[in-house]
């Protein structure tokens, strides 16, 4: 079980009954867009799961419905792709509250201030500690409303920042849920409804672009933008096995990026995924730096073939790889291995970028203890 964020647009739909809101997505702009009422203004905003979006420019007042696509084209040159529009609520600051719900060992914790709105840090002072729906003063049945749509769709925390009352009205501006990953089958959101509270970088989006066209699997995920290790790793549990021999070694910190390259691609999917793992890793501040190609026994996946398209990359970076001092350490098995291993064998001692070269005969993990070896010197 784990604690996911749901988008603001996914949470208010479970929060507020006939919620107005609309979900804009770029790779749905135009028909997303479509839905708006040219009647109304609208806040726009970032909808992944940023915090502080006010202070950080992430969100736009008044914003009539031709305006929208300028403002969701701005946004997304920040490099998101998700955003929330919904009819603007005019109020009163002095109306704006704090209001959030926690589920504890001991129940529900409920936290409450007068002093909402984007200045509530400067605030805490003013919150105040519930355990009793009922106690804290708001309309009578918000807050045991609440607690009940949290046990309903296993929500672990809400925080609804400012929340805004008006005489015997409460009206929910911001939201951010976390829920329980294990309770999604019974719950009204799913899946998609997650985000994550990051950035996909230009080369993450570059590798989803070439999955998304390729009959093999291709990802990757930056760690740590100053990793010292780097990988180009095939097979899911492989992949798993190298990262967490590194974790095992209280050496996580030190993994610049995770992902895998499998099911077959082609000589020329290497490469380009090759590439942006590179570039990726040239990037990172870290002074000492080592690339593990590593991989269980492959049962399609052709190991000349793939290495052909890892060389290819490596010989496109080669001054930089050399000048940064980088070390390439293999350990792979499969198809045309022998083929595969004295072809990268004889490139990186070449080039002088030879850490070691393994085949099916080494353990798996001395791969990646080989690695940190290099860059804890």
């Amino acid at each position: 079980m784990s604690r996911q964020k749901l988008s603001e647009f996914a949470a208010k739909k479970i929060l507020i009954d006939n919620y107005q809101g609309f979900q804009i997505r770029l790779e749905s702009l135009d028909d997303d867009i479509a839905k708006l009422d040219e009647s109304k203004q609208y806040v726009v905003k970032v909808d992944q799961g940023v915090k502080q979006r006010g202070k950080k420019g992430l969100l736009e007042l008044n914003v009539a419905k031709t305006a929208v696509r300028d403002v969701v084209m701005r946004l997304q040159e920040q490099g998101f792709r998700q955003f929330l529009a919904e009819p603007m609520q005019t109020h009163d600051a002095a109306d704006e509250r704090y209001l959030s719900f926690e589920i504890s060992r001991d129940g529900i914790d409920i936290s409450y201030s007068q002093h909402g709105g984007i200045d509530i840090e400067e605030n805490a002072n003013s919150v105040v500690k519930y355990t009793q729906p009922s106690d804290v003063p708001l309309p009578d049945g918000f807050c045991q409303q609440i607690v009940k749509l949290m046990k309903q769709n296993y929500i672990s925390f809400i925080e609804i920042n400012p929340l805004v009352v008006d005489h015997d009205q409460c009206y929910i501006l911001d939201a951010a849920v976390l829920v329980d990953s294990a309770g999604q089958t019974y719950a009204d959101w799913q899946e998609s409804d997650i985000v994550e509270m990051r950035l996909d970088n230009s080369h993450e989006l570059a590798v989803k672009a070439l999955n998304d066209t390729s009959t093999a699997a291709l990802s990757f995920r930056l760690l740590n933008p100053n990793g010292a290790i780097w990988l180009l790793l095939s097979g899911g549990g492989a992949s798993i096995t190298i990262a967490d021999e590194a974790a095992n070694e209280h050496k996580a910190d030190l993994l610049g990026n995770y992902g895998e390259y499998s099911g077959s691609p082609t000589s020329e999917e290497t490469y380009l995924y090759t590439r942006e793992v590179i570039a990726q890793a040239l990037e990172s501040k870290s002074t000492s730096k080592a690339l593990v190609i590593a991989g269980g026994v492959a049962n399609f996946t052709d190991v000349k073939k793939t290495f052909s398209g890892i060389i290819r990359a490596l010989k496109e970076f080669e001054p930089e790889l050399i000048a940064q001092s980088v070390k390439v350490f293999v350990r792979r098995g499969g198809p045309n291995e022998v083929e595969g291993l004295a072809l990268m064998k004889s490139y990186l001692e070449t080039a002088g970028l030879f850490g070691s070269v393994h085949g099916t005969e080494t353990i798996l993990t001395d791969v990646i203890h080989e690695a940190l070896e290099y860059v804890d010197e």
